[in-house]
């Protein structure tokens, strides 16, 4: 006890809270000691409490705030009396709140009001919770959201204003849009006074009695204006909390849903499917969200039956459940370790377990592993994973060898290229011919290209993923070896076995022969050549046999089977020549064009273009056609200027060289009479064209060689050099 008068609260082990005011001292939860009682009486009804009860110390009490059936003023209760205040129910103490409206009595509008009488209102009422209850939860509870009012946190506030905000701003756009605008229509009139077309004459004639019938008014009706508002929410909604955000999406979609224009068939078309794109822009976004973040499981499963009810169009392809398997579902994750392959699983007394995820869903997934840089685990979920069959499924599997050489598994992503997935050819039968040389850069130089974040498409709203094979931006994989380059070359031809379009394309032979060729490869993907010693004839013939034999099992059987022997003795230039033994046969297909460049891939292995063209002598009309492409692509005025401006010395000594082995050859006839002989003789200039001074020069120390035709062809060279 202390020496001065100060008031005393003195509370019970008891915690009944269902007396009303007026209990007796003994029953009450709490005493309260007023400053005019003596320390005497306070004493007194200490023992009759608790004689073993001693206060050491104590203090003013501070009110909390409180409801009002809480304060120490009289109450009374009523499960529901809304015709006046209940005998003292009106007063109220500075610290009483509103039950209903969640704010102090005093600031409560409808406190004393017949017909609401909020003065009434405690917890025990079912009446009284339920206004509450919907008090609390605000626009969500009209919206039909199945929150519990201690659910309503801060996140839930802010979704609840700003729904309710757009839903009345919405409302009268969709209201001013549903009046639509008139279109006067004033075709097929016939009378003098509108076969003018002048607008002031129309606007004058307008009216007249005789051609009254052909002027009727169209109503017409524009959606833009509503959707752009509907978007603009959507770029607010994202903006938020994920909480806050994946309510507001929800919520906008059940304002906006239902939108339609009655009686006009072509408007209410245009209106479907832009409220279909928008759908699926909202939901995209709502599937991602949910995949991102760790969400409880009853929120979740509010948002399902939200979900479930909403008035989605009939013609809708949106997936009939919201629910996302969290990132440690059993299937899941066991997927993603690698300790399921099938994607399939049994649980006791339950049907199987099939994973099987809505294509928003996956590219969600997929977005976020590609942010933690987990690229092993998304290759083992891209793999297993079911949806819809879909290009956009498809392209995304596609990518799998990509993120498998992200780790530096080129053999798995090798494997993964030629393998069927899920009822769908191989991958390395889609490669487009650019994406092809990425692939040849990933195994040659151990970089990769970074992998750009998914974006919207503004036409249908869902989700685009830029190729990131075509990326400027290339980053060293970490812990890489290259790849063997046999084992990159053995990738190439694999693909061009399957390949038509990367097959037919000059710039991927091109390419090749500069990577089986090079010396290294910078980290920007410039090949530097090599220069490789010429084989002895012996290995050459033996070569020209077992690469014929390789490429012919390959073509049959689509495996390439390289004997341990091939590489040995020279083994880069195996290669270049079993790559080149590949165009031959790639030539004798089809015509290759254009043909220029691929030539001047050679030009750091003159012997291996000399045996290019050897290969090519079992087909004349094959070596005539090659002959007039190049002397074509070579006249092309605008061409030959882009291609002369990045060529040395060498590149023109090497055209003349192989130019020079059709005349050196016998059995190949040339006329200077016919095409392509007579358009080079009347198009000679060798101050212009730096290789036809080195195709002469070339001829005339050789002439001992030529046939007495190449040698009058040498002869009309020489006085249109002179």
């Amino acid at each position: 006890m202390t020496q001065h008068n100060i008031p005393i609260i003195i509370l019970s082990d008891e915690d009944d809270d269902e007396g009303d005011s007026l209990m007796t001292l003994n029953d009450s939860s709490v005493l309260i000691v007023e400053n005019e009682r003596n320390e005497a009486d306070i004493s007194k009804h200490i023992e009759e409490l608790d004689e073993d009860l001693a206060i050491t110390y104590s203090q003013t009490a501070i009110v909390l705030p409180h409801a009002r059936y809480d304060c120490t003023l009289a109450f009374c209760r009523a499960e529901q009396d809304v015709s006046g205040p209940l005998q003292n129910n009106a007063q109220y103490c500075d610290q009483c709140f509103c039950y209903i409206c969640d704010k102090l009595a005093s600031m409560c509008e409808f406190w004393t009001i017949p017909g609401f009488c909020h003065c009434n209102s405690h917890k025990h009422s079912v009446y009284w919770k339920s206004l509450r209850d919907k008090s609390l939860m605000g626009y969500l509870h009209e919206l039909n959201f199945t929150f519990e009012p201690l659910d309503m946190d801060s996140d839930l506030r802010r979704a609840e204003a700003s729904l309710h905000t757009f839903a009345g701003s919405l409302a009268m756009k969709y209201a001013t849009f549903l009046l639509g605008f008139e279109s006067l229509n004033r075709s097929g009139c016939r009378c003098i006074c509108h076969r003018n077309n002048n607008d002031t004459t129309l606007s004058q004639a307008f009216g007249c009695k005789g051609c009254h019938k052909h002027h009727f008014k169209i109503l017409e009706y524009d959606y833009t204006v509503v959707s752009q508002h509907i978007k603009m929410f959507f770029n607010e909604a994202k903006k938020e909390n994920p909480k806050a955000s994946v309510v507001m999406l929800l919520g906008a979609i059940k304002l906006f849903v239902t939108h339609t224009v009655p009686g006009n068939v072509h408007a209410a078309t245009t209106v479907s499917e832009t409220v279909s794109m928008l759908l699926w822009r909202f939901m995209t976004k709502v599937w991602t969200l949910l995949v991102d973040f760790d969400f409880s499981s009853t929120f979740i499963k509010q948002l399902e039956y939200f979900f479930q009810r909403l008035p989605l169009p009939s013609n809708s392809t949106l997936p009939k459940s919201l629910s996302v398997l969290p990132w440690d579902d059993p299937l899941l994750s066991g997927v993603i370790k690698g300790q399921n392959i099938t994607g399939e699983r049994q649980v006791k007394g339950r049907k199987l377990q099939v994973l099987y995820e809505p294509l928003s869903v996956i590219q969600a997934r997929v977005c976020k592993l590609q942010q933690q840089n987990k690229y092993r685990e998304l290759a083992r979920y891209l793999k297993i994973v079911r949806s819809t069959n879909s290009p956009t499924l498809l392209r995304m599997r596609d990518l799998v060898p990509l993120y498998l050489c992200k780790v530096a598994d080129y053999s798995g992503a090798v494997h993964t290229m030629f393998s069927p997935m899920l009822g769908a050819a191989c991958p390395a039968s889609r490669l487009t011919p650019p994406q092809f040389r990425a692939y040849l850069r990933i195994f040659t130089s151990g970089q990769v290209p970074d992998i750009a974040q998914q974006e919207f498409d503004p036409g249908n709203g869902q989700m685009i993923t830029p190729d990131p094979l075509l990326s400027t931006k290339w980053t060293p994989i970490e812990d890489s070896n290259t790849f063997k380059m046999m084992e990159v070359l053995k990738f190439a031809l694999r693909v061009l076995d399957c390949n038509a379009a990367v097959f037919a394309n000059s710039e991927t032979w091109v390419y090749l022969l500069g990577v089986v060729s090079s010396s290294f490869i910078t980290p920007d993907g410039l090949v530097v050549g090599a220069f490789y010693a010429e084989p002895d004839v012996t290995f050459q013939a033996v070569t020209k046999d077992s690469a014929n034999a390789i490429l012919k099992e390959l073509t049959q059987t689509s495996r390439i089977q390289i004997p341990k022997t091939f590489e040995n003795g020279y083994p880069d230039q195996a290669r270049l020549l079993l790559a080149t033994q590949a165009l031959v046969l790639r030539i004798f297909h089809s015509q290759l064009s254009p043909i220029l460049d691929v030539i001047i891939s050679f030009r750091f292995n003159h012997w291996a273009l000399r045996w290019f063209f050897n290969s090519l002598l079992g087909r004349p009309d094959v070596l005539h056609y090659l002959l007039c492409c190049l002397l074509q692509e070579l006249s092309h005025e605008e061409q030959y200027q882009l291609i002369q401006a990045t060529w040395s010395e060498t590149e023109h000594s090497l055209v003349a060289s192989f130019l020079c082995l059709y005349f050196l050859e016998n059995s190949v006839v040339l006329d200077s009479y016919t095409y392509p002989i007579n358009s080079l003789l009347a198009t000679w200039n060798e101050l212009y064209c730096p290789w036809q001074l080195s195709l002469r020069l070339q001829l005339e120390s050789n002439v001992a060689r030529l046939t007495t035709e190449k040698r009058q062809i040498l002869q009309q060279i020489q006085r249109q050099g002179t």
